[in-house]
């Protein structure tokens, strides 16, 4: 019996370029919760900019692709990019004039700007600030940082990542990638939500539809690919549903009978 579900953001509760979700993902959310399933939100987005919906309450979130989990309000599951780390990512932006965006858990910053991340930020829903002088960026960088973006595809990730002890880079989209800690991911968050509630991996249930989603689906019992997913992600899949523009969620949660 499925317990809890896991859903990415992007491309899966909303099409891309969308505020809110389909009116039938929507009304599966407050079905899933009116029947006492709980429902999470599984994110590479920062709490900052995931949207709240209208009649919906997660029973927890997770975010930076992994790095930062709340179940309500306490932080079950935080890991970050090493000081060390972050200074070599500094210096390595400087020196190629590429910048990195560092996120912590409330803001976004860089040094500067690149142009080919306004797509992305966009469809993301996110701001970042240009920080000037160079000192301020340092003042900001002292507190965690979760999660860094820069417009680089993921298939490049070895050019930036020699030397970095604590950072992986991982992929949602063609031109950008995020820069998380290394080890962490989607679903080493959902099995930390998963004990927190003291459910068992086959009582869990998760969509998603790109490659920054493989290790969540592989946490879960019933992995769900979304018909506009990623040739990995419908391969890991246990259903391929129909896409987020065909109501994908809705459909796989009565093709399997989580909902009537």
């Amino acid at each position: 019996m499925i317990k809890i579900v896991f859903f990415d953001m992007d491309g899966t509760l909303l099409d891309y370029g969308a505020d809110m979700p389909s009116a039938s993902t929507m009304l599966a959310l407050r079905a899933l919760q009116d029947k006492g399933v709980k429902i999470v939100v599984a994110t590479g987005r920062p709490p900052y900019a995931t949207p709240r919906f209208p009649g919906v309450e997660w029973d927890a979130s997770i975010h930076f692709n992994g790095s930062l989990a709340f179940v309500h309000d306490t932080i079950v599951h935080a890991t970050t990019i090493s000081p060390a780390d972050i200074e070599k990512l500094r210096h390595w932006s400087q020196k190629n004039g590429k910048p990195v965006l560092f996120a912590a858990k409330q803001e976004m910053r860089a040094p500067f700007f690149d142009p080919l991340l306004e797509e992305y930020m966009a469809i993301a829903r996110q701001h970042c600030e240009v920080i000037e002088p160079e000192r301020d960026l340092e003042t900001f960088l002292d507190q965690p940082i979760y999660q860094g973006m820069i417009a680089m595809p993921v298939t490049e990730k070895e050019t930036l990542l020699d030397g970095l002890e604590s950072v992986d880079m991982v992929g949602w989209y063609p031109t950008a990638s995020d820069l998380v800690p290394k080890g962490s991911s989607k679903g080493a968050s959902v099995q930390k939500v998963l004990a927190y509630f003291g459910f068992s991996k086959a009582e869990a249930m998760a969509f998603g539809d790109g490659d920054n989603d493989l290790e969540m689906l592989q946490a879960v019992g019933l992995p769900v690919s979304m018909g506009n997913a990623t040739p990995a992600v419908r391969q890991a899949a246990r259903f391929v549903t129909r896409s987020v523009k065909a109501d994908g969620i809705a459909y796989a949660l009565r093709h399997f009978e989580v909902l009537a």
